[in-house]
């Protein structure tokens, strides 16, 4: 998905705001110093997620048919809610990007239900205390059209746990993507979650989100929004949530009421993911999320357009005089091949490092129906990498692989090392590869550009008992440009038939019970030193080389 300045067709529509962001960043952690660019000047911008670019507000659509008018600008109206002119024709398909809210009571759903930013030793009963929800536009809760009211980011306290801000305030924004078509009852496509540091700014160029229509000089109608700020958290009239990095040793958890629909996989920016999910009501599920903030490098680059590599041209939008800077989602498709052109304009450096923690909702799975199934959460795969696959990992020749890229200096000129953990129902790996309940152990290795490396794993830990098992596998220390990390899954019993994984709307992932130990003994690790100029690294491992230009020491 891209973004040249103006929010993604997301939600099936050109949002136009993009011009209130494009201003100097003054946030205290790392942010693009996205500036007016000249008339010949591109660049490439690299982004998790547009939430503070135009997703920062709840904002309910309804698209007609065609979805696009003949002067190609969409053919949509904004909704007060389904089944109020303009937004009551039997043809129209509504598109739903909806905030939740705090919940009030011990029977509301949609909504969150708790929240807790705490030290790694401390309990994640923990709680923060609730400040208030955003002031911002709301979409109304219509009963009867399937569809949950949409609210605002929320804010919380966390005393004793001061940010790079020196404050103890942070934000939370979680929302529901979901779709109706025409005679049918709503489909809960995703969910992304995010937990943000923040201090308070004022200025005048904050603004109240909001969502509106624009009438263009043919008559067509252009839905945009209003009051997003590339620095900022949220946005209320003249006030700011200042973006801040995590403290470090901390843990944040989130718990959520939300759709028994939304199964699958997660995928997230965190570390030692602890993920537990119980049925709420006959409709939704009680999830609860816990993992550590991890530090994300981020990638932009700017260049002269008579500068640029005829991939970086081919690359651009298709106007042939286009000149600015497009945003790239880090987990689309196209997010390797961004890199690769431009790592020569980056020096194959990271432009900063930002602490970050996020959750998203997948369902898609390859290589396997035991990683397509539905009917239950089945793993969460979370990493730091700057580019990472949005799927959940593809079953192949007996390994589950998954993608990660990036540069491969940090900014100060360090190498950067990546983390990856896998977290997944004992019954889904039986199902892949035939097992049977005997211990489980597994090998990682690296393969970029045709060499592979055995990587030592952190752990890997059975937890839960019953039909409730999970495996926990953590790699770390693996380096970038883009390897895909290859992990096999081994038995030393001979196996039986192979069995399927239990379908039980109840399910906990590592965190229920207390942790097996780790079923194999690690290997001796051996330590040495390797220097490239002025960069020196050190690479522990059984049996550990030098990478590539690097001498040992």
């Amino acid at each position: 998905m891209r973004q040249k300045f103006r929010l993604p067709t997301l939600i099936g529509f050109v949002l136009t705001s993009l011009l209130l962001s494009i201003l100097p960043s003054q946030g205290a952690i790392w942010a693009p110093n996205i500036t007016p660019p000249g008339q010949n000047i591109v660049g490439v911008n690299i982004v998790d997620s547009f939430f503070n670019s135009g997703e920062n507000v709840s904002i309910l659509t309804a698209q007609g048919v065609p979805r696009f008018n003949p002067d190609g600008t969409p053919n949509a109206r904004l909704c007060k809610a389904i089944g109020v002119d303009p937004c009551n024709k039997s043809d129209q398909t509504y598109v739903a990007n909806l905030l939740l809210p705090v919940c009030k009571s011990a029977a509301e759903q949609w909504c969150i239900e708790s929240v807790s930013i705490r030290k790694i030793d401390e309990p994640a009963t923990k709680s923060v205390k609730f400040i208030r929800q955003v002031d911002s536009a709301l979409v109304e809760n219509a009963p009867g059209d399937g569809l949950p009211g949409g609210s605002s980011i929320s804010l919380w306290q966390a005393e004793g746990m001061q940010n790079s801000g020196g404050v103890d305030t942070y934000a939370v924004y979680v929302v529901l993507k979901a779709t109706k078509l025409p005679g049918r009852g709503p489909t809960f496509d995703q969910f992304t979650a995010m937990v943000l540091p923040y201090s308070e700014t004022r200025g005048f160029k904050y603004e109240r989100p909001f969502s509106e229509e624009m009438v263009l000089p043919n008559g067509s109608i252009r839905i945009g929004t209003r009051g997003s700020a590339g620095e900022c958290a949220w946005t209320e009239t003249g006030l700011c949530g200042l973006m801040e990095d995590f403290p470090n040793g901390v843990r944040a958890s989130l718990t959520l009421r939300v759709s028994n629909l939304l199964t699958g996989w997660l995928m997230g920016r965190m570390a030692d993911p602890l993920i537990n999910v119980e049925p709420f009501d006959a409709e939704q599920n009680k999830i609860s999320i816990d993992a550590e903030p991890v530090k994300v490098p981020k990638f932009y680059a700017v260049t002269d357009r008579s500068k640029a590599s005829a991939a970086i041209l081919e690359s651009l939008p298709r106007n042939s005089d286009f000149s600015g800077v497009t945003n790239n989602l880090a987990n689309e498709s196209g997010a390797f091949r961004t890199i690769e052109n431009w790592k020569d304009v980056a020096k194959d450096t990271a432009a900063g490092l930002v602490s970050t923690w996020s959750a998203t909702t997948i369902r898609s799975g390859f290589g396997s129906q035991c990683l397509a199934d539905t009917t239950k959460l089945l793993g969460v795969v979370t990493t730091n990498a700057m580019v990472y696959e949005g799927t959940a990992p593809r079953f192949e020749r007996e390994t589950l692989n998954y993608q990660v890229g990036g540069m491969h200096f940090n900014p100060d000129g360090s190498v950067f090392e990546g983390t990856y953990d896998l977290v997944m129902r004992k019954g889904t790996a039986q199902c892949l590869y035939g097992f049977n309940d005997a211990p489980i152990t597994a090998t990682v290795t690296v393969v970029e550009a045709g060499k592979e490396q055995r990587i030592e794993t952190s752990s890997l830990q059975e937890l839960g008992s019953g039909t409730e098992k999970w495996l926990k596998l953590s790699a770390r220390g693996f380096t970038f440009s883009s390897p895909t990390l290859k992990i096999k899954l081994n038995q030393d019993k001979p196996t039986t038939a192979a069995p399927t994984a239990p379908n039980n709307s109840s399910a906990t992932a590592a965190g229920s019970g207390n942790p097996a130990p780790a079923v194999k003994a690690p290997a001796k690790r051996l330590s040495i030193t390797c220097v490239k100029g002025k960069v020196t690294r050190k690479i522990s491992g059984v049996a550990p080389k030098c990478p590539a230009g690097f001498k040992k020491k």
